[in-house]
């Protein structure tokens, strides 16, 4: 018996249309803003996820998002605390050290919270983490993000909320999450190509470093670019590749973002055109309802 080669109107016979790539573009014009020496910027920051989506660049189905994400550093050195998102209170039980403690917070009560679509996650030994490794890191909803607090119950165990990239006391929409489980590709492997595009404005020709980076914990996946700022072209464009093999992927669990770095010696002005463009081809054709 040979085999049959499908036409559209059996892939419709099915129920939907086999795709083989997916994409999501944001894009805007920046108001000039200065990123000092000894600073990073995140790109995702950049955007509003709603009004600086282009559709054109935006396929109906497989559509990503900017998820919005907060940090609670704990401090002290003994007792308890509640930590409470979205109204319910989650006991904080001071182990040994904050780092641990911040370790059991997050295993103990990661399953629960999850159920509410808010995701919890140790943020230690994270490179951009000056505060140390005692950070719960939330990537939830604006206002689930924004409902976090701690009030000590005993002892002094307690904590103070910032967004790190912003820093300031609010949520912003700081990262991308893969949508993949119960997807129609989920157990497939996808492979991502990321297009970055902003401008510098023009100066003395200096260095700057952009990554990929893990929202989990801040980690670069590869190398940083060298980015330069050049006497006479604004104009920065870069293109990352990597990939989702399954579940467990970071991607998956905790997102990700894009991070410029300063440390050239000089301030310099972000300014001019900038996006993000996310294309998705997947292991094999998919089926989207």
């Amino acid at each position: 018996m040979g085999l049959k080669h499908l036409t559209t109107d059996d892939y419709a016979s099915i129920g939907g249309q086999f795709k083989n790539i997916s994409s999501t573009e944001w894009q805007k014009t920046a108001t000039p803003t200065v990123l000092n020496n000894g600073s990073v910027a995140n790109g995702c920051t950049f955007f509003d996820n709603t009004t600086d989506k282009v559709a054109a660049g935006t396929t109906s189905y497989d559509e990503y998002n900017i998820a919005f994400g907060i940090d609670l550093t704990l401090t002290g050195t003994s007792g308890t605390a509640n930590i409470n998102v979205a109204g319910v209170d989650y006991l904080a039980t001071f182990n040994t050290t904050l780092a641990q403690t911040a370790q059991d917070w997050v295993n103990t009560h990661k399953a629960a919270l999850a159920l509410l679509n808010i995701n919890v996650l140790y943020n230690g030994g994270s490179p951009l983490n000056a505060n140390g490794d005692e950070t719960i890191r939330f990537c939830a909803s604006e206002a689930n993000c924004n409902s976090v607090t701690i009030t000590t119950v005993t002892g002094d165990l307690n904590g103070t909320r910032i967004n790190p990239f912003t820093g300031v006391n609010a949520a912003a929409g700081d990262h991308i999450l893969v949508p993949y489980i119960g997807e129609p590709y989920d157990g497939l492997r996808i492979h991502h190509t990321f297009r970055v595009f902003f401008g510098i404005a023009t100066g003395s020709q200096q260095t700057l470093a952009l990554s990929l980076r893990r929202f989990t914990d801040d980690s670069i996946i590869g190398s940083e670019i060298q980015i330069f700022r050049t006497p006479d072209e604004e104009g920065q464009l870069y293109i990352f590749e990597t990939y989702t093999s399954d579940a467990n992927d970071p991607f998956v669990e905790g997102g990700f973002y894009f991070l410029l770095r300063n440390d050239s010696g000089v301030n310099v002005t972000i300014q001019g055109e900038v996006g993000i463009l996310l294309q998705q081809t997947f292991e094999s054709p998919v089926v989207f309802p």
